[in-house]
């Protein structure tokens, strides 16, 4: 009996020991997609207008117009009503509902009078971080967001009267 004890054994060794047999190949399915959305576009509605003002007799002031359009005046600038009327810049990103987008303004940019200059420091009317934005309406229908460009201007008692103009960059992107 310990014969049949052994081959009984040794068979189920054999047996949970043996390899099982693969199989020779296998497959499955993947998928693929794309949405398409609409390309960005940028529309500038206003330029950013400080209009005329006086520089100071003594020391320096600023010249402010903030994002909402309204112009301000410090440290002895004074705001004139003749002239250009002071304006913040407008303009309106247009592309797909929904999606959310990054906006750059640049922090400053230079206004010149010939070889003088002037430093402009901007602000805007955007909610929350500018790289997270998003277009109005819902997927699948254009959306569009409009935001306003201020700036601030300092204007010494030494500026040398003139014109001063500059230009600057904004842009948008798609996150």
């Amino acid at each position: 009996m310990s014969n049949k004890l052994f081959f009984a054994a040794a068979a189920l060794v054999a047996a949970v020991a043996s390899p099982a047999f693969a199989q020779s190949s296998a497959s499955t399915t993947g998928t693929g997609s794309v949405t398409i959305v609409r390309p960005l576009t940028i529309t500038k509605n206003a330029d950013l207008a400080f209009g005329t003002v006086v520089r100071p007799a003594t020391g320096s002031g600023t010249a402010v117009v903030s994002a909402a359009g309204a112009r301000s005046v410090t440290g002895g600038v004074v705001g004139l009503s003749s002239g250009a009327t002071p304006a913040a810049a407008q303009f309106t990103v247009s592309g797909e509902g929904g999606q959310s987008i990054s906006v750059t303004i640049p922090a400053t940019f230079s206004m010149a009078n010939g070889s003088d200059t002037l430093t402009v420091t901007t602000s805007n009317n955007l909610t929350g971080s500018a790289s997270a934005q998003t277009l109005s309406n819902a997927m699948g229908a254009a959306g569009t967001l409009a935001f306003n460009v201020g700036g601030s201007v300092p204007i010494a008692s030494t500026t040398p009267t003139g014109t001063y103009s500059g230009s600057f960059t904004v842009s948008a992107a798609y996150n």
